[in-house]
């Protein structure tokens, strides 16, 4: 039995947990979003809002090379798993500038792109436009206060989808996630340990103390799901992220 899980200097008692319990693994993912720099950061201000304020970030990501490599390495692997065929119906959660949401739409037959900050969906929209893309629906909810039954999405589509998304961030709403679907989730993480070493010496020297966790990694959904019996498909990818530069209004926020 395990008795106690260190979680960045901070311990977790899950003294009634065993490591092959779920709810161990729920309480732990919570705990990991909980202490997280993102929530820290985020309870200061509207999360919309949040998101609004780095549009021009999240257009930015969107184009960069890494973000290219991404889309066809996840596209490739749901296809080689027999999942897109242009007569599916896909959800994407939180959508963004249109990572996925424009590929997707290229192959499939409806996307429902999910996007509440209202000048990353307008950037989002712009995008699909310019593209010439009919068949993409937008929803501009946060994925944690959607009403699947209210919004008639229970079971409705083929594929759900979120990729490096804070809407799905702890059981709740990769459950939520996964009532929408009568077939296929697909859920991309990051995993292990990050550097950030230019990003780590102004948190030392902001807040006098070591940099919180992420609230990203993969480990904790997986194992969730692996001990509550679901058998998932796993692909790793080692990944080197474009350099990145901010505005001023940008950098107060990350």
């Amino acid at each position: 039995m395990i008795t106690k899980l260190n979680l960045e200097k901070r311990t977790l008692n899950c003294t009634k947990y065993l490591l092959r319990d779920p709810h161990f693994w729920a309480e732990a993912w919570s705990e990991l979003y909980r202490n997280s720099a993102y929530a820290r950061r985020i309870s200061e201000v509207n999360p919309v809002e949040y998101w609004n304020r780095l549009a021009g970030q999240v257009e930015r990501w969107t184009d960069q090379a890494n973000a290219r490599g991404r889309v066809a390495r996840v596209l490739a692997w749901l296809e080689q798993q027999g999942v897109l065929h242009p007569e599916i119906e896909v959800l994407d959660i939180g959508a963004g500038a249109g990572t996925f949401t424009i590929p997707l739409a290229r192959r499939v037959k409806k996307v429902v792109a999910l996007e509440p900050a209202p000048a990353v969906l307008a950037a989002l929209q712009k995008r699909v436009e310019a593209q010439g893309l009919t068949n993409v629906q937008f929803l501009d909810r946060e994925w944690q206060k959607v009403d699947p039954v209210a919004k008639g999405l229970v079971g409705r589509f083929d594929l759900v989808f979120a990729s490096l998304t804070p809407g799905v961030r702890d059981v709740e709403t990769l459950e939520k996630m996964m009532n929408c679907s009568h077939q296929w989730c697909f859920l991309c993480d990051l995993a292990g340990q990050r550097w950030y070493p230019a990003w780590e010496e102004l948190w030392r020297d902001i807040f006098g103390e070591e940099p919180s966790l992420s609230r990203y990694d993969i480990f904790y959904p997986l194992n969730y799901l692996y001990t509550s019996g679901y058998f998932p498909s796993l692909q790793l990818w080692a990944d080197e992220w474009d350099k990145e530069e901010f505005s001023a209004e940008e950098a107060k926020l990350i």
